[in-house]
């Protein structure tokens, strides 16, 4: 999703007298950063570059002719062929909403393009709309043939969108040109996820702050050392607008077809899988606090838990790569001091 998520601070300078490859560029309609080490790094940041964008001119549902655009106009029609990482991709989310049960749902696009918290004209549809959309609504009706690689969407109206995935799975990819190039240490936010590798070369570690959802976009509330993995987040506070006093997020719930109302403000989820950890994030904002809480060291994955009332939560994978630091001193860190 989109969308994420996490204000990115690299909190500690250079170290060593390497120089890293740094910049910034606008893909995947948002901000990606780069800072790389090593001989390689301006080649394996082209590289990058060129394999962002053609993720995006593939799997955009905004672009006319990627290939999700072209599965979403011939939804109930036929089957429509994809390149390997599409389907791929698009076979990953069908799981990822059987895990889910639910509450990750591509499908879900049709809700958000009635919304249009992230277009310019955001609106907040009548419930006779939400619930005629919310019918379009279902994983299930994703239908794929592994013999052709081609995917179909079963009723005529339905749609999908990999924007809560995409990123993260962005992040993988990257991962694996920097290799490519032979690059190991360094790190690319995209979008907020993050995608951290090795260290420094002077042996430093990769430090991140944890974004305050309330702060401002460079507050953070906590320090999270990363080293070969991903940092997707998914919270009530990236995009968002207001009306009549009440804030909608861009995060909707497939169930209510509605912004999800579930006492969190954000999730965090460590992985060495993007897109898993892209994903997560949403449905365990979707699935809400007292999911999240119950199943906190359960999941395979670290988590950093922002609620309502300002209390955050770290799973033990985490407790030593994690460091609070709330200068204001407003939130509660339900962690060993």
């Amino acid at each position: 999703m989109t969308a994420l998520l996490i204000g990115l601070l690299l909190l500690a300078g250079c170290g060593g007298r390497e120089a890293p490859v740094t910049g910034t560029s606008f893909l995947m309609d948002t901000i990606v950063e780069y800072k790389l080490y090593g001989k390689n790094a301006q080649a394996a940041r082209d590289a990058i570059e060129a394999e962002l964008a053609g993720i995006e001119s593939r799997m955009s549902m905004y672009l006319p002719d990627s290939e999700v655009a072209r599965l979403n106009e011939n939804a109930g029609r036929g089957h429509v062929p994809l390149s390997e990482d599409t389907y791929g991709l698009l076979s990953r989310c069908a799981a990822f909403g059987e895990a889910s049960g639910g509450a990750f749902d591509v499908t879900i696009a049709p809700l958000t393009a009635e919304w249009g918290v992230t277009s310019g004209h955001p609106q907040v549809p009548s419930d006779a709309r939400i619930d005629e959309l919310r019918a379009l609504v279902g994983y299930r009706d994703i239908l794929l043939n592994s013999a052709d690689r081609s995917a179909m969407l079963r009723r005529e109206g339905q749609a999908v969108d990999v924007g809560g995935v995409a990123k993260g799975y962005a992040c993988d990819a990257a991962r694996r040109v920097a290799r490519e190039y032979g690059v190991d240490s360094g790190y690319i936010s995209i979008g907020g996820n993050i995608m951290a590798m090795g260290a420094k070369p002077d042996g430093e570690p990769l430090k991140f702050g944890v974004r305050d959802p309330r702060g401002g976009g460079n507050d953070y509330i906590a320090v999270v050392t990363l080293s070969d993995t991903t940092m997707a987040t998914s919270g009530d506070y990236e995009r968002y607008f207001e009306r009549d006093g009440v804030r909608y997020h861009h995060i909707l719930d497939p169930a209510t077809g509605r912004p999800a109302d579930t006492g969190l403000m954000s999730v965090s989820v460590v992985s060495p899988d993007g897109a898993l950890a892209d994903s997560m994030s949403t449905w365990l904002f979707i699935k809400g606090r007292d999911y999240v809480l119950e199943n906190l060291n359960a999941l395979g994955c670290g988590l950093v838990v922002i609620d309502r009332e300002r209390n955050v939560y770290v799973s033990n994978d985490l407790l030593d790569r994690f460091t609070p630091a709330d200068p204001g001193g407003s939130y509660h860190f339900e962690v060993p001091s």
